[in-house]
């Protein structure tokens, strides 16, 4: 692919010529045509470029993802502006603190975590940060210009003034500043241009969508606009046609229902709002099955993860990619044509026309197969972060932009990442610095040491957690100190767990030991996941029984033989055996011969075993039988029975058998799940 020179100007002019009255975005009930979004951006443009924005000036884009918001952002830059993204979830004070670093002197407001409750506290930010009333705007304000007759300008003039800024403009120019963490605490500002933006979207589509000309599909885009990952994605689904539905708050039942209302066949999100969605009680009616791809950012944590997810969407084809922010952000990603064994271990195809090497300190540029330092030179690569010396930029003496990432690269240009150079943490695709947490968990009162450090999450990637060592004799009050720590830091940088030690392993050398405290930390969190688990029920197998006499034998046996992995005795598991068999008989020979599968799931319970026995079938009360041998027998050998209807209407049976008395299944889960 041979990167164009573009502007985004230009974008909006090829898409609302090309695809004209088609829609473009739909958020919140509302939808406007290629067209309509390039007039009310043009407007949007004019009138700021009347309020006295000028080329190069820094506007603050601060809202919830929105029509208005889109609108905005075109604006901005089209008037020669650039645009500062803002996280919707930041607090007051880590937004001043941003706006002033990169020298905003304007903001266009929208929906936030602030302005939600009350907008005057959008302006108290501003004018903190310096920003003065009257270069304050709302994007609903600027997206509504020209909705009446008398607002509407004079066609003529507002192309004329757009066409004296755009001569001034360079698709080089720096035209977008999105904040991102690296290693130190305060968040750098990685500088991009149309070019590297517009071409990294279209580079990416081209892979993903092989021999698409035009996306005929619906498509969701479940990402925040103010990260890198959901601005390109955007383009790259727009620059193809497709009809994008914004949802304004990413929460996985609304998700859910707009996949099911609009024939949704793509969607972009991070895995664990995918996750979430096939944990959802209607996931299999209106989701699965329905879609093509499902684009992901932040990646999975395992292979396997990402092939059960696969599975569950029912053919549609999960792709997976890497990037970071200083890459516009896509360096690489995966096609709907590779296979599931490739997606699932490695993080996609190089973008057409991008350099991409790996290098090592020791021998510099290494061969196809060796793993060193992912680095990268071509049309995606920012201008530099703003504000910060030649020494602390991530390009090095011949342009090469270092990433921080390790990797390998295969024959066929797959990129593999075997781990990160960059001691951040990656919670749900937003990357925390854990100096920035520590900073503030030392203002607590009583805390003398604390260490922060991520951990493997099933939903989020990663999660935040602190150890600490506290002072003498200091009572520590967990719920106090989250609280304390909500006021300073956003949500998603408050641990999830505190863990307090008497002092920090130390190695030889007298320094932190992190290894050894990083291995005791996850034990001990291994532990609390578990008995958090096994308090509400832990499933740990589910069995599809046929409704024929020849599921029993192989259902006995089984939970038999777990029942004797679990500790129980020769009595209790004879018991469990008798009870079992008996349970199937009941069930397939005499009380449901029309009913089809049984669903057997066996739950860890903190004092007991549970094997629950699921069916479609009429629901049948044991103890009010006479008459039935096998249902005397289960009540004589269970230690509590129930009997239930779901709210599916399935009919459910509980028996339930307690431990043996010396049994801890807390500690035999954690000592299991080393092997």
């Amino acid at each position: 692919m041979e990167a164009r020179e573009l502007l985004f100007s230009d974008y909006l002019a090829e898409t609302s010529e090309k695809y004209r009255g088609l829609p473009a975005i739909t958020c919140e009930g509302k939808t406007l045509t290629f067209e309509e979004l390039a007039q009310a951006s043009n407007l949007c443009s004019a009138a700021l470029i009347k309020a006295g924005v000028k080329k190069g000036d820094r506007v603050a884009l601060w809202g919830f993802n929105s029509i208005p918001w889109v609108i905005s952002f075109l604006g901005i830059v089209n008037a020669g502006g650039v645009a500062v993204l803002m996280n919707y979830g930041l607090k007051a004070a880590d937004t001043v603190a941003l706006l002033k670093s990169v020298g905003a002197s304007w903001m266009i407001v929208g929906p936030n975590v602030i302005t939600m409750t009350d907008i005057t506290g959008a302006m108290a930010v501003a004018r903190e940060a310096g920003i003065s009333r009257d270069h304050i705007f709302q994007d609903a304000m600027l997206a509504t210009l020209g909705s009446s007759e008398e607002e509407i300008p004079d066609p003529l003039q507002v192309k004329e003034v757009l066409a004296q800024v755009k001569a001034q403009m360079d698709p080089h120019d720096t035209q977008v500043i999105i904040f991102t963490t690296g290693t130190t605490s305060f968040p750098k500002a990685p500088q991009l241009s149309s070019y590297s933006i517009l071409n990294d979207a279209a580079g990416a589509a081209q892979i993903m969508f092989p021999g698409d000309d035009r996306i005929e599909d619906n498509s969701c885009l479940a990402l925040p606009l103010f990260h890198s990952y959901g601005l390109t994605v955007l383009f790259a689904l727009t620059g193809r046609g497709s009809h994008v539905f914004l949802p304004m708050v990413l929460k996985p039942d609304q998700i859910t229902d707009l996949i099911c209302d609009n024939q949704i066949g793509i969607m972009a999100s991070v895995g664990a709002i995918y996750s979430m969605m096939a944990m959802h009680p209607q996931f299999d009616e209106k989701v699965a099955g329905r879609m093509k791809y499902c684009i992901v950012g932040g990646g999975f944590e395992t292979p396997v993860k990402m092939m059960r997810l696969e599975n569950a969407y029912g053919g549609a084809k999960i792709i997976n990619g890497y990037g970071q922010t200083e890459c516009s952000p896509i360096i690489s990603v995966a096609s709907g044509d590779d296979p599931l064994e490739l997606r699932a271990v490695s993080v996609g195809r190089i973008l057409p026309g991008l350099d991409v090497r790996i290098w090592r300190k020791d021998k510099g540029f290494v061969p196809v197969g060796e793993v060193g330092e992912v680095v990268v030179k071509g049309y995606n690569t920012m201008n530099g972060y703003l504000g910060l010396p030649k020494e602390q930029q991530a390009f090095d003496e011949d342009g090469w932009l270092h990433t921080g990432d390790l990797g390998r690269l295969d024959e066929n240009n797959m990129l593999y990442l075997t781990g990160r150079i960059k001691d951040i943490i990656i919670r749900s695709g937003e990357n925390i610095s854990p100096s920035d947490v520590e900073k503030a968990v030392l203002e607590i009162p009583g805390v003398r040491e604390v260490k922060v450090l991520g951990a493997p999450h099933r939903l989020w990637g990663e999660s935040v957690e602190a150890c600490v060592v506290l002072r003498d004799k200091v009572l520590f009050n967990v719920e106090e100190v989250r609280r304390m720590l909500k006021a300073k830091l956003s949500s998603f940088k408050v641990p999830s767990h505190f863990f307090v030690y008497p002092s920090f392993p130390l190695n030889e050398n007298g320094k932190l030991d992190q290894r050894t405290l990083k291995a005791d930390m996850l034990t001990k969190l291994l532990s609390i996941n578990i008995r958090e688990e096994v308090d509400s029920g832990m499933k740990i197998m589910s069995l599809t029984l046929k409704n024929q006499k020849y599921s029993i034998n192989p259902a006995c046996s089984m939970t038999a033989g777990l029942a004797e992995n679990l500790g129980f005795g020769l009595r209790q598991r004879n018991r469990i055996r008798l009870s079992v068999e008996e349970m199937m008989t009941e069930r397939v020979t005499n009380a449901y011969t029309e009913s089809g599968e049984i669903t057997l799931d066996v739950i860890l319970m903190p004092h007991w075993l549970r094997l629950r026995f699921t069916d479609k079938g009429k629901l049948y009360r044991l103890e009010d039988t006479q008459n039935s041998l096998s249902a005397k027998i289960i009540l004589a050998n269970v230690d509590a029975y129930m009997t239930q209807m779901t709210a599916d209407g399935a009919a459910e049976y509980c028996l339930d058998y307690q431990y043996e008395d010396d049994f801890d299944v807390n500690s035999y889960l954690v000592k299991n799940s080393k092997l």
